[in-house]
């Protein structure tokens, strides 16, 4: 079982479920100061089916969208989910 695989059954024994890219882009325009360089993170819920894996991270003090390999550990980065979600008003 690969890491993305053990952190998805955790997120989904806690209730919870993953992001989507829609939604990680939301979080960090209202909450920019939650990803830093070495703290990103992945929205998983928009995995593609294959092995790369979507992920938003610092480069030279700008957030990035891009992808990364599954089975390629990141320790820098973590699987993004939510509790619960509500229309947006």
């Amino acid at each position: 079982m690969t890491i993305e695989e053990h952190a998805m059954d955790a997120i989904t024994a806690r209730g919870r479920t993953l992001l989507t890219i829609e939604e990680g882009i939301a979080v960090i325009t209202r909450f920019p100061e939650i990803l830093v360089e070495n703290k990103c993170f992945s929205p998983g819920g928009s995995r593609s089916g294959d092995r790369r894996v979507p992920a938003l991270w610092i480069s030279r003090n700008a957030p990035e969208l891009g992808r990364c390999r599954e089975r390629n550990p990141h320790t820098w980065l973590g699987m993004a989910s939510a509790g619960s979600r509500r229309a947006a008003a």
